[in-house]
């Protein structure tokens, strides 16, 4: 049974490949990108959150720090912080009483308000050419709950935190990014589905963007950017935005032997995409790892660990004693 899964993994990769290969040759939706002489201000944000549920409350720490780092002349000149180099966890009790999946989409959707307002924070205060977020520049990991919701009020706050953002973007001159690290999407194999042979179809309605551009582009290399969704009207988290239809995407090839890396950005400005592929390309420079460096220092700060939560727990169980509340679960303590 393994040698026949072994086979059909191995047939399937092969049709990705020459699938790939035949947009790489045939297709004019892949170009070589320019790379930018660093000199100026990129700033990159990212968030941490651990959570705990307990038999009567929940319990979540949170943290987002944004980075600034400062170039001259192609070179890392100096980084400064936002709002500290390790703040403090922003605590947070929760007494709703949420079922499990509701507690999971909630601390998503405050973990994504805290960033997003880190984000616009730090946008005023530094001001930099290019503000990268780790994730998406729209919320994800949730739904739009109904309006009866115990969560509706939490993602409506969500929802005007990235709006606010947006707005602060449009009256500066920084250009928003969002890097997204794993991606899962299949637009550009939607859009290519139109055009690309019929022998090649069925394997790009079964494979994500990044499994078929991995074939597709060689490193310094992109594709055009795209429309994030085919109908922003009937999208259920673009719609809620008046800039709906400025969220675009596209994949560049960062690292030799590294995967294509998604990028979603606000198409606000004169070739925005050009300009965030160059910045990216130039600072860049692991191999097989190609994350911006700026991210991978702001998720560094911004990381928790489960140690801090047991810390917050342990901490108000000694200040209000053993009550019912804070018993942990019993899946949790089985003594077997």
């Amino acid at each position: 049974m393994q040698e026949n899964l072994v086979r059909i993994i191995t047939s399937m990769e092969n049709d990705r490949r020459k699938a790939g290969e035949w947009i790489r040759q045939s297709s004019q939706l892949i170009t070589r990108v320019e790379r930018a002489e660093l000199d100026g201000c990129i700033l990159g944000v990212d968030g941490g959150m651990v959570k705990k549920s307990l038999h009567g409350i929940d319990l979540m720490l949170l943290r987002a720090v944004a980075v600034a780092f400062y170039y001259r002349k192609g070179k890392l000149d100096r980084a400064e912080y936002y709002p500290d180099v390790m703040p403090e966890p922003d605590p947070r009790v929760v007494v709703d009483p949420f079922s499990d999946l509701e507690f999971e989409i909630n601390s998503n959707i405050e973990r994504q308000i805290k960033e997003v307002d880190t984000a616009r924070t730090a946008l005023e205060k530094f001001r930099p050419d290019l503000l990268l977020l780790h994730g998406s520049i729209i919320p994800h990991y949730t739904f739009v709950p109904d309006k009866s919701s115990l969560i509706y009020m939490s993602y409506r706050r969500m929802i005007e935190a990235y709006q606010n953002l947006f707005d602060a973007v449009k009256k500066s001159s920084t250009i928003l990014a969002g890097v997204i690290e794993d991606s899962r999407g299949t637009r550009f194999c939607e859009i290519l589905s139109q055009d690309i042979p019929a022998e090649h179809r069925l394997v790009l309605s079964r494979s994500k963007d990044s499994n078929i551009l991995s074939y597709a582009l060689q490193a310094g290399e992109m594709t055009v950017a795209f429309p994030y969704s085919s109908d922003v009207r009937t999208h259920p988290i673009l719609r809620e935005f008046a800039d709906g239809e400025k969220v675009q995407t596209f994949y560049i090839k960062l690292g030799e032997f590294d995967r294509p890396v998604r990028i979603d950005f606000l198409a606000d400005k004169e070739t925005a995409d050009r300009r965030i592929a160059s910045v990216l390309l130039a600072c860049t420079a692991h191999a097989t790892y190609s994350i911006p460096p700026v991210l991978i220092e702001a998720d560094q700060r911004a990381k928790l660990s489960e140690n801090d939560l047991e810390m917050f727990y342990h901490d108000i169980l000694v200040r209000a004693g053993n009550i019912s509340s804070l018993l942990e679960l019993r899946r949790n303590g089985r003594p077997f």
